[in-house]
């Protein structure tokens, strides 16, 4: 019998034991062995867990237990290279959140106009596919890439982009900058036809519980007959800028729509990122000195 077909016996006959949880034992040392590049071999054993636990208690805290589970297998060999922690810098940082958001607002703009387009350029025909075009894209940029993509608003049309508290103070503090006037910071969008679409946008960030807060504004563009301007009137502007059929498509598939009205140069939401980091090393900075 080869050492995995051991192992894997070895488990099998540990979960049937009544009243032990061995198999929890055998799981903790090999995933310290992997960490300690000790391999799966099962006779080469890092951390014997039964000086720390008897058999019928692992579930008791001990001081190896709480180590593991608080700093994982990696605090039982700090000296393996691959356990070293290398965290980045706030610049990375915000140049990660920064490059996350100009690839989704380019998938996002590019998968509408698809939809646009197979609708022969019906605003209203395109409405049906909204509710998970966004969403959808969004868990997809999360999934990749380990972080919360998506986007907020104060005046939702999907609930699902509700902000929290944090989010909802950088809107309100974007749309105070909006109406005072304050300087915005180029970033150039490529369109899908390949020209790029030169947006000026307020931008936040700081350190909140451990995590990496980012945000970029939406600003409302002008009518589409400014280029490079987008459509974006024709679903949320007021009703004498909406296309054909769009009020009656809005209200057939958001009953609690409040996302109309808006005007050139209003804030109607923005993009957000949160990055999960190991160790929070004290508060960020965003971009106007905010310190919520």
């Amino acid at each position: 019998m080869n050492k995995k077909a051991l192992l894997l016996f070895i488990l099998m006959i540990t979960v049937a034991l009544p009243g032990t949880n061995v198999m929890a034992e055998i799981l903790f040392m090999r995933d310290v062995n992997t960490a300690c590049n000790t391999g799966m071999d099962p006779t080469v054993i890092t951390v014997e867990c039964s000086s720390c636990h008897n058999l019928n208690d692992f579930d008791d805290e001990t001081q190896a237990q709480d180590t593991y589970e608080n700093d994982g297998a990696c605090a039982f060999c700090p000296t393996n290279p691959s356990c070293a922690v290398i965290r980045p810098t706030t610049e990375e940082l915000l140049a990660d959140a920064q490059a996350t958001t100009n690839d989704y607002f380019e998938s996002l703009f590019k998968l509408f106009m698809k939809h646009l387009t197979e609708a022969g350029g019906d605003f209203a025909a395109v409405f049906p596919d909204c509710p998970d075009i966004a969403p959808l894209l969004a868990s997809e940029y999360s999934k990749n890439t380990g972080s919360l993509v998506r986007r907020v608003t104060k005046r939702t049309r999907n609930h699902r982009n509700t902000p929290d508290n944090w989010e909802d103070s950088q809107l309100e503090k974007f749309e105070s900058m909006a109406k005072g006037g304050a300087p915005r910071t180029q970033f150039d969008i490529t369109k899908p036809d390949g020209t790029i679409l030169p947006t000026k946008e307020f931008e936040s960030y700081a350190v909140v519980d451990g995590y990496f807060r980012y945000m970029r504004s939406i600003t409302m563009p002008g009518p589409v007959e400014e280029p490079p301007h987008l459509p974006c009137l024709k679903c949320h502007g007021t009703f004498d800028d909406l296309a054909p059929g769009v009020k009656e498509a809005i209200g057939a598939e958001y009953a609690f729509d409040i996302a109309l009205g808006y005007k050139k140069g209003d804030i109607r939401g923005a993009w957000t990122i949160k990055i999960p980091m190991i160790e929070s090393e004290g508060k960020g900075k965003n971009e106007d000195e905010d310190e919520d």
